[in-house]
């Protein structure tokens, strides 16, 4: 699975990846509940959750709390046509640790059920929650591992790290392993599986049903196939600055088409360039960076 990352798993990039990459399954940025705006889901959320990618199931991540209307929120997106949601349990950055929303969810474990249930009974394919081990405490989850199974959650992915741990230290399979024994429901495992090596080890140690990758994936789209070995798992550095390169030039053209001149395409574009990490590829990444316009990039990416 490619997991949801905020500011990079937006539709463009999930195109590339659905043709490039081919992760078994597809996940949205979070779509934000807004309870006190006009339009609890922005129109832009709305498109962003509405577009697929033939073939690959596409899984909304939804970040708010019963409260907030989280809940009418995810009736507005089945609506739409969504088929799978994903409740956002982790989220370690801004306000989602200090409200009932995101990470911020372990501190009244008492809510989880009642939105989770009424979310089951609209929610017309998976449901699932995306969850950390707790805020600080790594044992938290397992105070809510009930309420998941009580709501009749399809699978949880877990990230093993605590909320306050953001992306620092490394994440604990060790406790993967443990959840995966007691929860009800499949698991699957999610922190630092960025190559073919880490895939195995964690697979090996957790016992999950499956993989989620984030960054990794961002760094190499290539991983899920060499995961399932039918890519080398350690490309020449040709073949790898090859491998980036189509996927960064249709990368540009994807962000060209939905987002709004130089400047937006640019951030989005070195967000993507700031998680490719292998040295046969800082040249290229040099040159990238000191790009000043969307054609400057495009005409470097020719010249490849």
């Amino acid at each position: 699975m490619l997991a949801p990352m905020q500011g990079l798993t937006n539709r463009a990039l999930r195109a590339v990846y659905g043709e490039l990459a081919t992760p078994d399954v597809l996940f949205t940025e979070f779509v934000r509940v807004r309870p006190n705006a006009k339009k609890v889901i922005a129109d832009s959320d709305f498109v962003e959750a509405t577009t697929s990618v033939p073939g690959i199931p596409l899984v909304v991540q939804v970040i708010g709390c019963a409260d907030d209307g989280v809940v009418d929120a995810v009736s507005d997106l089945v609506a739409r046509g969504v088929q799978h949601i994903n409740v956002n349990m982790g989220c370690p950055f801004g306000r989602m640790t200090s409200v009932l929303a995101g990470g911020g969810m372990f501190k009244y474990p008492e809510t989880v059920y009642p939105m989770l249930a009424a979310m089951r009974q609209i929610v017309p394919g998976s449901l699932s929650v995306k969850t950390r081990l707790g805020i600080d405490d790594q044992r938290e989850v397992f105070s809510v591992l009930d309420a998941f199974e009580k709501a009749s959650v399809d699978f949880l992915v877990v990230h093993s790290r605590t909320v306050k741990q953001k992306y620092k230290g490394e994440a604990d399979h060790d406790l993967s392993r443990e959840i995966v024994l007691a929860a009800a429901m499949p698991v699957i495992a999610n922190g630092d599986i960025r190559s073919v090596e880490d895939a195995q080890r964690v697979m090996k140690q957790t016992g999950a049903a499956g993989l989620m990758l984030g960054r990794g994936a961002i760094a190499d789209h290539k991983i899920f196939d060499r995961i399932r070995s039918r890519e080398p798992g350690n490309p020449s550095a040709e073949a790898r600055q090859q491998e980036v390169t189509e996927r960064l030039r249709r990368l540009l053209d994807g962000y060209e088409d939905i987002f709004h001149g130089d400047a937006q395409v640019m951030v989005k574009f070195k967000e993507v360039l700031a998680h490719i990490e292998a040295p046969e590829l800082d040249r290229l990444k040099k040159r990238l960076k000191k790009a000043s316009s969307c054609m400057t990039l495009r005409q470097q990416l020719q010249a490849i």
